[in-house]
């Protein structure tokens, strides 16, 4: 169906569940995908593994299927840095700041102005609004252009630019490009791009 250049697409989140993890691991193989949104292995055991705890509850973080116009798109998660002690150590931001990490999975969704929809829309449903965050941080590598200019649409401003390690994962060990957004400045602005 063609959709003219105005088309606001309709936005939702639902909770990833574990019936996701074969889209999940499709999306993160698409190689559109997998140079920005590291991932250790996408078998399913290590992506049940990985997102488990999140699927069941067990963890403040919150994970979601991106829905645009109904159809699942991507994915989106925040979670609450300080929950993190050696990422938040490494981050040094605000105390309580919420991170978002995000991709869009489908071919069909990129490249079309979504992804700075998609992040208005769950800054204001989910992390400014059911959360109650006073500051978001946005940190993806810094030669992710493309998502960077997206972040920058929606108000978030560079901070700094750290290299993470990461114990655990080798996936997550590297340079982020940190982006901060207050909710006071995100709530001031005039949101037409």
């Amino acid at each position: 169906m063609a959709r003219s250049s105005n088309h606001m697409p309709e936005v939702q989140f639902r909770r990833l569940e574990e019936g996701d993890l074969p889209l999940m691991k499709r999306w993160l193989e698409d190689p559109d995908v997998a140079p920005w949104y590291g991932s250790d292995s996408t078998e399913h055991a290590a992506l049940r593994a990985e997102y488990g705890d999140k699927i069941r509850g067990e963890r403040r973080d919150r994970s979601f299927i991106i829905q645009i116009d109904g159809g699942d798109a991507g994915y989106i998660q925040c979670y609450v840095i300080d929950d993190h002690a050696d990422y938040a150590r490494q981050m040094r931001v605000d105390q309580g700041a919420v991170g978002i990490d995000l991709f869009i999975g489908e071919r069909w969704a990129r490249n079309r102005g979504y992804g700075a929809v998609v992040i208005r829309a769950f800054l204001e449903q989910i992390v400014f609004g059911k959360l109650q965050a006073e500051v978001a941080i946005i940190a993806p590598d810094p030669g992710n252009a493309r998502a960077i200019r997206a972040y920058e649409k929606i108000g978030f401003t560079w901070r700094k630019t750290v290299h993470i390690v990461d114990e655990e994962s080798a996936a997550n060990t590297g340079a982020e490009y940190v982006m901060r957004l207050t909710c006071e400045d995100f709530r001031s602005r005039d949101h037409v791009s």
